[in-house]
Parts: C-alpha cells; sequence; structure tokens
C-alpha cells in the first residue's frame, strides 16, 4: 500500500489552534463544544467505501472519529499506539497532525478502507505481547484499543500498564459492548471517565447495548469540559447505562 500525506489536510493554522487551548501542566483536554466542530470530511478522499467515507464524518457522540481527530490534533509530536486497526479508519482520523508517529496493531491484515497508508503510520500485523513488543505501550502518549470487546485483552493492557507505572492517556472503545466489557470498565480503579456521549454513542453489542467509550488517564492531567447545556443530561444517561450494564 502507498502512503499519502492525508495529514497535511488539516493545516498549519488548525494545529495551532488546537495547541493553544492547551494550558501548562494540562496533557490533554476534551471539550465538547470543539470536538463537535471537527470536520473529517477532507478525510473521505482517502476512502474506499460509501460506507466509510459516511461514518468517518459521523456526528460526534454517535461516532468517535471526530474525537480521535481531535486528539491527534491536541499532542504534538508524540507517539500513538492502536491496537486494532481493522479497516484503518481511526488511525487515519489519528494520522490528521504530521508531527505524530502511530504505530497500529492487529491480529489480521484488514486495512481494506483506505486507498493509501498515511506517512505517518507503521502497521504491525500480531499481537503486541506475543510479539513482544509491549514496551511500546510505555513509550506511548496516547493508546486507542478497539479489539475483540471480550474484557480479557482489555485487562491485560491495562494490568501491563498499571504495572509498569505508564504515564499516559488510554482510549478504550466499546465499553459498552457486552456484560464482559461493562465488567472491565468497572474493575478499572485509576482516574476514568465514560464520554461515550461525544465517542461511540452508536453501535449495537450482544445484548442491544450501544458501544460506548471509555478514557483512563494514568497521566492525571485530562480535562474534561462537558457543554454545560448538556451536563445534567449527560450524567443522568451515564447512569442510565451504568443501570443497564448491571441488569
Amino acid at each position: 500500500m502507498r502512503r499519502c500525506r492525508a495529514n497535511l489536510l488539516f493545516d498549519v493554522y488548525v494545529l495551532n489552534r488546537f495547541v493553544k487551548i492547551l494550558k501548562p501542566g494540562i496533557k490533554v483536554q476534551i471539550v465538547y463544544d470543539e470536538i463537535r466542530k471537527i470536520d473529517n470530511s477532507p478525510l473521505k478522499q482517502h476512502l474506499k467505501r460509501r460506507k466509510h467515507k459516511k461514518i468517518i464524518n459521523g456526528r460526534a457522540g454517535r461516532e468517535h472519529y471526530k474525537l480521535l481527530t481531535y486528539l491527534g490534533l491536541q499532542l504534538q509530536g508524540k507517539f500513538i499506539v492502536e491496537l486494532g486497526t481493522h479497516h484503518g479508519l481511526s488511525c487515519l482520523a489519528l494520522s490528521v497532525n504530521p508531527t505524530n508517529e502511530i504505530r497500529t496493531y492487529d491480529i489480521v491484515a484488514e486495512l481494506k478502507a483506505l486507498h493509501h497508508l498515511p506517512s505517518n503510520v507503521t502497521t504491525v500485523i500480531g499481537n503486541i505481547f506475543d510479539l513482544h513488543e509491549e514496551h511500546y505501550l510505555l513509550k506511548a502518549d496516547l493508546i486507542f484499543l478497539d479489539t475483540a470487546h471480550t474484557g480479557e485483552f482489555e485487562w491485560q493492557v491495562y494490568s501491563y500498564l498499571k504495572n509498569n507505572n505508564y504515564r499516559g492517556i488510554i482510549v478504550y472503545d466499546d465499553i459498552l459492548w457486552s456484560d464482559e466489557m461493562v465488567a472491565f470498565w468497572q474493575k478499572i480503579d485509576v482516574p476514568k471517565y465514560d464520554i461515550t456521549d461525544i465517542g461511540h454513542g452508536g453501535g449495537k453489542g450482544p445484548r442491544g447495548n450501544i458501544s460506548g467509550t471509555g478514557v483512563v488517564d494514568f497521566s492525571n492531567q485530562i480535562v474534561i469540559k462537558r457543554s454545560p447545556e448538556n451536563s445534567i443530561v449527560a450524567k443522568i444517561e451515564a447512569l442510565f447505562r451504568t443501570l443497564v450494564g448491571k441488569g
């Protein structure tokens, strides 16, 4: 697969705009109103299928790609690890900032959605632990995980990070997908945030659950700013999702 400069679709002005919203000592802000303003439509030209072109710019809170683009734009000159490449939409969203390096893993070669691989993305086939490359996790400022949704691999990664004093951020997709994923999410005992309402609120799990998105903050430097008018609603929705998960 040829590489492209897809990341340069977001110009220097846009990159600087997102850098300036960060305050000293804060690694990442998750500002709901900013995420909703993200326009991923320029990325459509790098996708082959009509379905993927639609969801890459899907509404934040239904699809998580605007969230990933937003996170990628905030980080400057950082290293990102993705676990679960699948068709490549997430790594495309993460790659929009050319100063960052993305290393993405999957156990099978399914990178079929892209015409070209972004120039700052490296793909690896295999389980990161079986390949003895788990040290890359500790080097990453941001990790995005979207794999088999059983809770087992998710817990393995979390335990490795916690036991090795990781100091970054990990975003888990599908935290509400199944009973196993809900149980996994509830066991996490470091600062965590259910941000499904600005992440992956669509999808349909085995019991009809929505997908869900959560961020675990090993860095203790995340600031989350929900929209004031939606903050109470978000809390009610989060409580409802928790009750559904326990049912």
